[in-house]
């Protein structure tokens, strides 16, 4: 329960593969970033959102060109409203949780065809990041996810 208890937070309103969220503040930097597609000599748009919640916690958005939300992470001291966050791939989040040893856990990873997350931290030092890989723009690093 303790791990579940973690994954709520401070309030939240994306959902990862929908769009882009309100969180009741002004985005900190807001820029589209522009990839070369390999091998095709196109290119890829995307756009990176960063806004701090009121708990001091930055969250970051990144968007294709249709302005879907394909990765998102977070750091800061507080979790941000992870349900809220993953939007129904929540659910594999905290099903892997649930199966988990409850003491001494304070990283998740998941790694599935449809999404990939990473969770971890304690108090005050929370961070993570999650991608939808089939919704990555061609020539996207997961790397470069702050």
């Amino acid at each position: 329960m303790l791990v579940l208890s973690l994954l709520q937070g401070a309030l939240a309103y994306a959902a990862l593969g929908s769009s882009p969220s309100n969180f009741g503040t002004t985005p900190v930097r807001q820029g589209a970033r522009t990839l070369a597609a390999a091998g095709s000599g196109s290119t890829a748009v995307y756009t990176v959102s960063q806004s701090t919640l009121d708990s001091g916690t930055v969250v970051r958005e990144y968007m294709n060109a249709e302005g879907v939300v394909f990765a998102v992470s977070w750091n800061g001291p507080a979790l941000p409203d992870l349900r809220t966050l993953l939007g129904d791939k929540f659910a594999v989040l905290s099903n892997t949780a649930a199966k988990r040893p409850k003491a001494g856990h304070s990283q998740l990873a998941v790694e599935q065809q449809d999404v990939v997350i990473v969770s971890g931290g304690h108090m005050r030092a929370y961070a993570g990041h999650a991608w939808i890989p089939g919704a990555l723009p061609a020539g996207f690093d997961t790397s470069v996810i702050e």
